[in-house]
């Protein structure tokens, strides 16, 4: 079975990534003074903010199952 917890951490993990080129791209356009072409801000802002949205909910998730995990053992217990 596969747990949760590194479910939950693995997203964060890739959401944290995607958050971090979107964020490198914005930079890279700032400093490199492209076209107006070829600049795309709405994009990489899209990126940001869906990373960042990834990242909450699987922060939730990592969460509710410690919680879940706490419970089992305080009836175990």
């Amino acid at each position: 079975m596969i747990s949760a917890t590194s479910i939950s951490s693995g997203g964060m993990a890739a959401a944290s990534q995607r958050f971090s080129n979107a964020a490198e791209q914005i930079a890279t356009i700032g400093t490199s003074l492209p076209s107006p072409t070829q600049v795309d801000l709405s994009s990489s802002a899209v990126q940001l903010i869906e990373s960042k949205a990834d990242f909450e909910l699987n922060t939730a998730v990592l969460k509710s199952t410690l919680d879940t995990e706490k419970r089992v053992l305080d009836i175990l217990v």
